[in-house]
């Protein structure tokens, strides 16, 4: 029977996994990676989880599932609200339900954006939850009881504190970092110990896990593990957090050698990540560019930063800093790396339908043209427009107008500055096109290394390996170069009908529980969208 184990590392990028095994760190690793195939995988245009892991879980781009970002804008009365994304605001089928569905069993843990939970046949917690909301995050529900109840166990560990989670982008104290890197091993720790319980007592067909601590050291503690910025004399304490970074690393190859080896030799092992890392090294304030251009107007009393904020302490304290109605376009979060267009609605504020294309081209242009004072370099790099927007094409009505990508891939800046661009004291983290992709098992070749796989060609992958058809409707593909040829002929690739719709798929979803909806509230609430 055909099985597959699939292991996420969030945020994982060959720039240092291959420094860290080629040090001994990481010694499973390297052997697993010497047995198998590797390539780079390209994520999607905005490297970031939701887009990125929705769409290596679907097959499917952003503008065909409509997940940008952890948040969405909503837009009334020359008024902008956003709101928190789930599983209901993915507009297209999961590779967890299509195996479901076709008889085989899943079992799915710490997935980005999987809550409130869609049945499947096996097991599903979805990740970036707080604790409290695990229960309405579990399905079946029973696996959360049994978690509760299962001695020695803290399964509080297996949430999020969404406070501690926005100092990502908001820096830590020196204070805070050895917590902080011990929340996210603990954290790891559980979530292995989670799967290795599923795995010995209700072994699935597919078998998937998020490690996410990768992503949240490799953020703040960039710095002490990119060999390239570690300090050759550090103080004391620098090198004590390194080895606090190092030791991270190797429990995660413990983990990994744990899960693979309790798979079976008959198992085909994949390893994803939803894109990759490298240095920040400033700040771009997106919205002071825009206010300098005459796009954007700051309401009088608009606070400046005089740090290196990428946004207020709570978003919705930014929104109040812009006057709306003499607004013409901005950006809302850091994370989306986005630019909206404040269309006229018939108030004669804001730019006309007739006008948007032209509107788009110019601030592309001019966001192209522009140069860092300080040392006359290009700041906004490949500005990608809406085309389906411009080319009147269905399109979600919250998807950016514009997408930049900064010179550093860093995240913009939504507050005020007296300058557009920042030098940082100290390099940070940040996300790369440029993820990971690792196979091994009875049906992939060995001792490889390939050409660079999309993002989008994972769940046609899975499919494959499980022995089930791949649905026509696919963006990706099946990257049949790490398949071997002997597995190719027996196994042939094979094509079906098209996915569900997500109303179908709704069709046989549970509607939405009290629990639930007050979980979604206190999370808005949580996040500080929401009085």
């Amino acid at each position: 029977m055909s099985k597959v184990l699939m292991i996420g590392l969030d945020g994982a990028t060959f720039a240092l996994l291959k420094p860290l095994m080629n040090d001994g760190v990481m010694p499973f690793l390297k052997k697993f990676v010497s047995e198998g195939v590797h390539a780079d995988l390209m994520s999607t245009q905005n490297p970031l989880t939701p887009p990125a892991w929705i769409s290596m879980v679907t097959g499917r781009s952003p503008e065909i599932h409509g997940i940008y970002d952890f948040l969405r804008p909503e837009f009334s009365e020359n008024q902008v609200f956003l709101k928190v994304n789930d599983s209901r605001d993915i507009c297209c089928e999961t590779v967890w339900s299509m195996v479901s569905r076709q008889n085989k069993r899943v079992t799915c843990m710490n997935f980005y954006g999987m809550s409130p939970p869609v049945p499947i046949d096996g097991y599903l917690i979805s990740g970036f939850i707080p604790w409290k909301h695990l229960r309405s995050s579990t399905y079946p529900t029973s696996l959360f009881e049994t978690l509760k109840n299962k001695p020695n166990f803290d399964y509080k560990q297996l949430g999020m504190d969404i406070a501690e989670e926005k100092k990502c982008i908001q820096g830590l104290d020196q204070g805070e970092y050895e917590p902080w890197i011990d929340l996210q091993s603990d954290r790891d720790r559980a979530w292995t110990e989670v799967l290795c319980y599923l795995m010995k007592t209700d072994p699935t067909d597919l078998t998937a896990v998020v490690f996410d601590g990768t992503d949240k050291l490799q953020h703040l503690f960039w710095r002490y593990l990119a060999p390239e910025l570690v300090d050759p004399n550090p103080t004391p304490w620098d090198a004590h957090i390194r080895e606090m970074c190092i030791a991270y690393y190797r429990q995660l190859d413990s983990s990994i050698e744990t899960l693979v080896n309790l798979s079976g030799p008959d198992t085909n092992v994949i390893m994803t990540s939803d894109h990759g890392f490298g240095a920040t090294t400033e700040v771009v304030y997106i919205n002071e560019w825009l206010a300098q251009h005459g796009y954007l107007k700051w309401v009088n009393d608009a606070e400046t930063d005089d740090g290196w904020k990428l946004t207020a302490d709570r978003i919705k304290d930014h929104t109040v800093m812009i006057d709306w109605e003499q607004t013409l376009a901005y950006a809302l979060t850091p994370s989306s790396n986005a630019i909206y267009v404040n269309m006229d609605d018939g108030s004669g504020k804001g730019v006309k339908p007739e006008e948007y294309a032209e509107f788009c081209d110019r601030l592309k242009k001019q966001l192209l043209d522009y140069r860092n004072p300080a040392d006359n370099g290009q700041i906004f790099i490949e500005p990608e427009l809406n085309q389906a927007k411009i080319a009147g094409k269905p399109h979600f009505p919250y998807s950016p107008d514009i997408t930049v990508k900064l010179r550093d891939y860093g995240f913009v800046s939504i507050v005020r500055s007296g300058e557009v661009v920042k030098p940082r004291h100290k390099p940070d983290g940040t996300h790369r096109p440029n993820g990971i992709f690792i196979g091994r098992g009875p049906d992939i070749k060995s001792g490889e290394k390939l050409e660079p796989l999309s993002i989008l060609d994972i769940t046609p992958v899975l499919l494959h390996l499980l022995d089930l058809p791949i649905p026509k409707d696919m963006e990706g593909r099946v990257p049949t170069e790490i398949i071997r040829s002997d597995s190719l002929i027996s196994k042939p690739v094979k094509y079906g009908e098209n996915t569900r719709t997500t109303q179908d798929a709704s069709q046989q979803r549970e509607e939405v529980s009290d629990e639930e909806k007050e979980a979604l509230m206190a999370q808005l609430k949580l996040l500080g969208y929401m009085d």
